[in-house]
């Protein structure tokens, strides 16, 4: 697997800066305008990218499954789904999509979809794991409530279909997720066991003010990319709403997540910075005399 994968003028991994995606999943609440304002503040807040959700009912829930009437209600067609695409590509973002069934993997790439997103049930799914690697395209997946057997047998299937640009993806995906559950430190475990770029998607309830700073925790780990909810109103109580920060707080949230990398800086021994210099200057001590020496005394 690939150490460094380009997203268009982006690099992630190898001590690249995190890169930020606002997932907008549901919260459009199967409103085209919505969308289309979700898309708006993902580019306002300076994130790398959109993340889409492309699923088909049909092809992903039963019709006696407890939320397959609210997919149906939600539900994007494909042509719906074309336009919103079109409108994120002309803002100059990155447009990542999380694809649930095989027939939305292949909208994503008809539509050209800079990478695509394989949530942790699919990380079994041979159809949908097999469609997205043989695409070439770079995706993310997901290892929420997975073994690590289970993780090494998805890497090993994508890769014998000719994937070669995984990020996987460390989070738990409950609605919100209670601090104790979220073990942040899975990140670190997961870049160790297998080589590869990591990145963290967390859940805390967007209403904690810790919501707003837990990500700068994987991203000292080692995280490459982030990714959170973006929802336009929480107290409308929409779709997915309960983990998502509102566009001002994302906005907050991606100068936030910028400065952490910055001030984390690298383990790596480097020359002494100007700031070290003036430091040592101020700060140092030094051998001198507490009264008049002459000479040659």
């Amino acid at each position: 697997m690939n150490k460094e994968i380009r997203i268009r003028d982006k690099v992630i991994g190898n001590g690249n800066p995190p890169f930020v995606i606002a997932e907008m999943a549901c919260a459009h609440d199967g409103i085209f305008e919505k969308a289309l304002k979700l898309v708006d503040a993902a580019v306002d807040a300076d994130a790398d990218a959109v993340q889409l959700q492309f699923f088909i009912p049909d092809e992903t829930v039963t019709p006696n499954h407890p939320v397959y009437d609210v997919v149906k209600k939600i539900a994007f067609d494909a042509e719906s789904w074309r336009k919103i695409f079109k409108h994120a590509r002309g803002k100059n973002i990155a447009v990542f999509v999380c694809a649930y069934d095989v027939p939305s993997v292949n909208l994503a790439i008809e539509c050209r979809a800079d990478a695509i997103k394989l949530n942790s049930a699919d990380l079994s799914n041979p159809d949908v794991l097999s469609a997205v690697a043989a695409s070439g395209i770079p995706f993310t997946l997901g290892t929420g409530a997975s073994t690590l057997d289970e993780i090494a047998n998805g890497i090993a299937f994508a890769s014998s279909h000719g994937a070669r640009n995984i990020i996987l993806m460390h989070g738990v995906q409950n609605f919100p997720t209670k601090i104790e559950d979220l073990n942040i430190s899975r990140v670190e475990l997961l870049k160790e066991v297998f080589d590869m770029p990591v990145g963290y998607h967390d859940h805390v309830d967007g209403e904690d003010p810790f919501g707003k700073i837990v990500d700068l925790i994987a991203i000292g780990l080692g995280a490459c990319v982030i990714e959170k909810h973006i929802t336009c109103d929480r107290s409308e109580k929409g779709i997915d709403y309960q983990a998502a920060l509102e566009p001002a707080e994302f906005k907050q949230f991606v100068a936030q997540v910028r400065k952490a990398f910055v001030a984390y800086g690298s383990k790596k021994l480097r020359p002494f910075t100007e700031s070290d210099i003036r430091y040592r200057k101020f700060q140092k001590k030094s051998v001198v005399a507490a009264r008049a020496i002459k000479a040659g005394e």
